[in-house]
């Protein structure tokens, strides 16, 4: 009896109809089904992107402290190496900073042989980054006021570091005093 009753249950055949409004509210359904999974994927699409240029920013920011604190180990100016200069027209005019004849970024000694200095670093996770640097002097009472035919206690180092994966270029700045 139990046999014939299970028989019965899954042999019968079933006659689903649906209304024109039924199918038009199913419909409905699977479009808005459909916006809910696109929205879904954009979401974690932009999350990825958000995090790929985190890292990005960091590893260029990471790069550019790098060169600063490599710039910061050196002498203020040619001038200073070694000895103490009280006058600041004994200080490397503006027209010459950068490097001295000879010398390679192993033996630069001071900071604006830093001048026009750049590299490419490749990354393993985030590809390759431009550094380039740029060295001037400042006004000493106003550091935003770059001096551009007299020399001074304070020199600006900016460090611009670029790559193909970030939208714009990181600028970092940062200033040695004597």
């Amino acid at each position: 009896m139990i046999t014939d009753y299970w028989q019965y249950r899954f042999n019968k055949k079933v006659n689903i109809k649906m209304s024109g409004s039924q199918i038009l509210l199913v419909i409905g359904g699977l479009v808005l089904f459909s916006l809910l999974a696109i929205n879904v994927n954009n979401s974690m699409l932009n999350s990825d992107v958000q995090t790929d240029n985190s890292e990005y920013i960091s590893t260029a920011a990471s790069l550019g402290q790098s060169i600063i604190n490599k710039i910061y180990t050196k002498s203020f100016d040619q001038g200073t190496v070694g000895n103490p200069v009280f006058k600041k027209s004994l200080l490397t005019s503006v027209s010459s900073l950068g490097p001295e004849t000879g010398e390679t970024p192993l033996t630069y000694n001071d900071v604006d042989d830093y001048n026009n200095f750049a590299q490419s670093d490749t990354t393993p996770r985030a590809g390759v980054f431009n550094v380039l640097v740029h060295i001037n002097y400042v006004d000493d009472n106003d550091p935003n006021v770059v001096l551009t035919s007299s020399t001074s206690r304070t020199k600006r180092i900016q460090v611009a570091v670029s790559s193909k994966f970030m939208k714009d270029t990181l600028y970092m700045y940062s200033y040695k005093c004597y």
